[in-house]
């Protein structure tokens, strides 16, 4: 059994266990949003991954700016203004400009929108309530915990 503990600590993992971590985050992040952008290619509605990662942030923090947005998902402003027209040229978003500071633009989803919205959620926790089968409930749970606890740690607390 390997010990957990030194009289000097715990016993971190070793440079290798560190490798194969991060190998497995970057190949499920790869075949998951690879996966998710096959699955979403068979559908009729023309959204790209993209597309719907910005609905699902914009449909929880709704209305916000393109700044905020940004900073949310950590994507560089001028490609979050590049999925933003896109999604303002299929109907799903408005840009409306503040009354008060004509520099801010507010951004939500229109009726479209919240519908393309709530599809992706679905489709969301079904892909991923798949892609988790084989792990069992308190596997999942575990993952869960963990991967929040990570996310934070790289300062995404808005989950």
């Amino acid at each position: 059994m390997r010990r957990t503990t030194t009289l000097d600590g715990p016993i971190r993992l070793s440079t290798a266990e560190y490798l194969q971590i991060n190998q497995a985050v970057f190949s499920i992040a790869h075949a998951y949003g690879s996966r998710m952008g096959e699955a979403e290619a068979q559908k009729p509605t023309g959204l790209t991954l993209a597309d719907r990662a910005v609905l699902t942030v914009l449909g929880r923090f709704s209305p916000t700016t393109a700044v905020k947005l940004s900073s949310v998902m950590d994507i560089n402003p001028g490609t979050i203004s590049v999925y933003v027209q896109r999604l303002v040229t299929e109907g799903l978003v408005q840009r409306k400009q503040d009354t008060d500071d004509r520099r801010t633009w507010w951004l939500t989803l229109t009726e479209k929108g919240e519908a393309a919205y709530e599809e992706t959620l679905v489709g969301t926790v079904e892909y991923t309530r798949h892609f988790l089968s084989t792990l069992n409930d308190t596997e999942q749970r575990t993952l869960h915990k963990l991967l929040l606890k990570a996310s934070h740690s790289l300062g995404f607390d808005w989950q």
